[in-house]
């Protein structure tokens, strides 16, 4: 499955819905998303990642590249609904310390 990413502003956050396989061939395009929300010095960026079935390393690279960007300007990555699969992932590569991870999209808009 092709990933897609819908971009819109709920709350004062920029909200990325993801679906499909976060890879070495898509993750460009995610990355080209998260860079116009930190063009903009977006104070709260939520990857809602409910549809992603598969993220990579490269996967992965990407969305520490936006975590650290937005550290340099005091802002926030925050990823919610990841499924076992996805979480497990980041739970192996030591990555659910570094980022914010919330059950629910409502959660991590509280944030």
């Amino acid at each position: 499955m092709a990933m897609q990413v819908k971009r819109e502003e709920i709350e004062g956050a920029t909200v990325l819905t993801v679906k499909g396989s976060v890879d070495i061939t898509s993750s460009p395009e995610l990355r080209g998303e998260l860079k116009a929300a930190l063009d903009r010095k977006a104070p709260r960026i939520v990857v809602d990642m409910g549809g992603v079935t598969f993220v990579d390393s490269s996967g992965l690279a990407t969305l520490i590249e936006a975590l650290q960007k937005t550290q340099a300007y005091e802002g926030q990555v925050l990823l919610c609904n990841l499924s076992q699969a996805v979480l497990g992932v980041f739970q192996l590569a030591n990555l659910d310390g570094i980022f914010q991870i919330r059950p629910t999209r409502e959660a991590a808009l509280k944030e």
